[in-house]
């Protein structure tokens, strides 16, 4: 029964686009960073290039975020912008250049561990039926740790 109703596209989906798919069905994600990164993020939708404008991507209220003394934040956002974010850090990670701006390693390293962490959050997805347990936070805080000998 499932071959008459199964959608050939899928068979041909990327990885990504399995990924985006999940992404768009999750109703909000919660993401901590620190500010500075997310700031980044905001700037990166705010360019001008070739990569066509995804107004998909809708930034929370400032009011909704939630602030640490560290300048750690947790910021919620729709399945919509995470899919959103998900595939600009692809992009950014995958095309060194636009006709406007130039892609740098450090954009392209901010953005890979960006989607690296917006993936690995994405294995995790089930439909809201079948969830059970606390909502996952996309966390991006990775931390050196002093040497002890």
């Amino acid at each position: 029964m499932d071959l008459l109703f199964r959608n050939p596209d899928e068979d041909n989906e990327s990885p990504h686009d399995v990924k985006l798919r999940a992404a768009v069905g999750i109703g909000i994600a919660r993401m901590r960073c620190h500010n500075d990164t997310w700031t980044y993020l905001l700037g990166e939708f705010e360019k001008t290039s070739d990569l066509r404008t995804t107004p998909v991507f809708r930034p929370p209220a400032d009011d909704s975020v939630v602030r640490e003394s560290n300048g750690m934040i947790t910021v919620p956002m729709s399945g919509s912008s995470l899919a959103a974010l998900f595939d600009r850090c692809r992009n950014i990670r995958v095309r060194p250049w636009s006709s406007s701006w130039n892609y740098t390693s450090l954009d392209k390293a901010i953005a890979s561990r960006v989607e690296s962490a917006i993936s690995e959050a994405l294995t995790h997805v089930t439909p809201a039926t079948e969830a059970h347990g606390v909502e996952l936070t996309i966390v991006l805080d990775d931390r050196p740790v002093a040497k002890t000998d």
